[in-house]
């Protein structure tokens, strides 16, 4: 099966049951081919949480976590509790197995409430893939990060590293009318992924690699240096909105993985669209990214 078949399936496959939930799917299985980290944003009760369970499912052998997280909730909640052993040989040290550092797919609910105590650790761990355990240095094997939030860290400096982390972000509603008859008829059913479906923690390292071949085209990329000086020059004032060369890179990789996923080695028109999901930062400020894409494109 070519790899653009699977994964058409495979989307297809983690939407059934889900209603008006195709563009948070294919964001939320982009995000975990290209090793990126995604941010749904909505009330409760829109399937946020059902999407990230279901993400973890791709991965053959995956490891998985989730939590709830509040101003009250600890490390050890998150990274694993202290090892009595190592305390009493004067080693600081947590037993992670089964936590946060050691997961492939993470999904973090009310992601903003995260306390100082936690914020640190989970900044190197979404960006670097480390986890700083006592005086080690530990490697995690973190593929992406699914993290809900009722609302925007808009104003809030101290949570704008965390919210910088996130390189998709999708605001998720819940049904519309026009489709009400069919959530009011829904029969759940129990949820599994084909075994030819799933993905290896390998192929999808491999994904990433091979991406990287990707060509951009001259006109594709007059058309994103384009969109940035656009962007730059209508929120030339605003601070809520920056595209730091950090997320113009991992933009320009997530593209090339969408590109390579479609069967193309170059970008075209359809990879640059993701801007749609990555530039604004205030929601606020979402028409008006959309305008200088359109007229961009």
């Amino acid at each position: 099966m070519q790899l653009r078949e699977k994964l058409s399936k495979l989307t297809t496959a983690l939407s059934e049951g889900l209603i008006e939930r195709d563009t948070e799917i294919k964001l939320a299985v982009l995000g975990l081919l290209a090793q990126e980290n995604v941010l749904l944003v909505g009330p409760p009760g829109t399937a946020k949480s059902e999407i990230s369970r279901r993400l973890s499912m791709v991965i053959k052998d995956g490891s998985y976590f989730e939590y709830l997280l509040t101003k009250f909730t600890t490390p050890e909640e998150v990274f694993g509790p202290l090892s009595i052993s190592k305390l009493k040989n004067d080693e600081y040290s947590r037993n992670t197995q089964g936590y946060m550092p050691t997961s492939n797919v993470v999904f973090l609910d009310e992601v903003f409430k995260a306390n100082s105590a936690i914020l640190n650790s989970l900044l190197t761990i979404m960006n670097e893939r480390t986890y700083h355990n006592g005086i080690v240095k530990d490697q995690t094997p973190l593929l992406s990060m699914i993290a809900a939030s009722n609302e925007l860290p808009i104003g809030q400096n101290e949570l704008e590293a965390l919210y910088d982390r996130f390189l998709l972000k999708k605001f998720v509603s819940h049904v519309s009318e026009h489709n009400l008859s069919k959530l009011i008829n829904f029969k759940a059913k129990p949820f599994s992924i084909p075994n030819e479906l799933m993905l290896t923690k390998e192929e999808i390292h491999s994904i990433s690699t091979l991406s990287q071949d990707v060509t951009i085209p001259t006109d594709i990329e007059n058309t994103i240096i384009n969109i940035k000086k656009e962007y730059e020059s209508q929120f030339s004032e605003n601070t809520d909105e920056v595209l730091s060369d950090r997320k113009l890179v991992k933009s320009i990789k997530l593209m090339k993985v969408s590109a390579y996923t479609n069967g193309r080695n170059y970008l075209d028109l359809s990879d640059v669209t993701l801007f749609r999901h990555i530039l604004w930062c205030n929601d606020q400020n979402i028409q008006k990214v959309n305008n200088i894409i359109n007229t961009a494109i």
